[in-house]
């Protein structure tokens, strides 16, 4: 099959407008004078999804830590982007955001400000021009007293479940995930500001001011960082298009269907990493299968193999699709190193 590559790239002026999230109100700078120590007492911070961490839910991007062009999250790796002010959480496709994806609040407090009505709609398609000045799309935020505020961006239209001056519990879910602003994958932007400086999480440490800050985490239960992502395979009957790869996934296909494609997709690809692709029948052999080398790092990489059908069609029954991941991501300890698929090739 036609081999297909896309790098997701956010512009750089989407962080003074995460900053201020273009609400009406006063909102602290995005480069106030950082203080020199977190206070002694921070909130102990839930996650904000609903969700289970690498089984329905992936981290795409951490703080960016470092100044200028050159990056790092808070382990001095490179699973961030430049000038990147936020953690973003992503689901695996479109089917997944529609069905309805909790975003919590993370801390008990009050909500500040907010925004609704932009469109769930890839950036790729509405343009920069349809969405200036909305770059977070359908926002919310959430202060937490003693400084701490939290925000989340590109929430799902429709979704926000609070108003201005709500009171709201830790865990309580206030929106959905959701495409809006700017974005290509739906995923929730979640930032956290300490008198008005972005800080990370994971370590108390702060945005642009140097990773392994010696801070302690946020979190109120300790979560494991991975060196990458391998997003769940999905099948399909043709090679899609670039703006076509979240889209969800088919679970059945006819026996005479044109072909029969596998589709892998990760975050933050290493240089070597080697992906071995096999697609085999409900019988257990093997139907084709394909090695990629990995030759530079990569944001976000996706690729495909297949087969074109021919004579008598595909065997009815269950297929399956598999990703072995061996190189610098297997090295590193990126979990799991075997992803598996299934699709139903029913009766023509």
């Amino acid at each position: 099959m036609t081999k297909t590559r896309l790098t997701l790239s956010l512009s750089r002026a989407l962080i003074p407008f995460l900053s201020a999230l273009a609400f009406s109100g006063p909102v602290a700078p995005a480069h106030a004078a950082a203080p020199a120590d977190a206070p002694p007492v921070a909130p102990k911070l839930g996650f904000p999804v609903a969700c289970t961490l690498g089984k329905d839910c992936w981290i795409a991007r951490y703080v960016d830590r470092t100044k200028g062009p050159e990056i790092s999250d808070y382990t001095c790796g490179k699973r961030t982007q430049d000038g990147h002010a936020g953690t973003d959480i992503a689901v695996a496709d479109m089917g997944r955001m529609r069905k309805g994806v909790a975003v919590l609040a993370t801390a008990p407090g009050t909500v500040l400000r907010l925004r609704d009505g932009v469109k769930d709609e890839s950036v790729k398609e509405r343009g920069q021009a349809a969405i200036k000045g909305r770059e977070c799309g359908n926002g919310l935020v959430i202060s937490h007293g003693d400084g701490y505020v939290s925000q989340y961006c590109h929430l799902k239209a429709g979704s926000i479940k609070v108003k201005v001056g709500d009171k709201v519990t830790k865990g309580e879910p206030v929106a959905e995930i959701g495409l809006s602003g700017e974005t290509e994958y739906p995923h929730v932007h979640y930032m956290v500001r300490l008198n008005g400086q972005v800080i990370d999480p994971f370590d108390g440490g702060l945005y642009n001011g140097g990773c392994k800050s010696g801070h302690g985490a946020l979190w109120a239960k300790p979560i494991t960082y991975e060196p990458g992502v391998l997003l769940p395979l999905q099948f399909s009957t043709k090679v899609r298009p670039r703006d076509s790869v979240w889209d969800a996934p088919v679970k059945e296909i006819s026996a005479n269907s044109p072909a029969l494609v596998l589709m892998a997709r990760g975050f933050h690809v290493r240089k070597g990493d080697r992906w071995h692709l096999a697609i085999f029948d409900p019988l257990g052999h093997l139907y084709t299968e394909r090695e990629l080398v990995m030759r530079a790092d990569k944001q976000f990489y996706y690729q495909y193999i297949g087969r074109k059908v021919r004579g008598g069609g595909l065997i009815p029954g269950l297929w399956t699709g598999v990703l072995m991941l061996t190189g610098p991501s297997a090295r590193a300890g990126l979990a799991p190193t075997k992803i598996k698929t299934h699709i139903l090739v029913r009766k023509r």
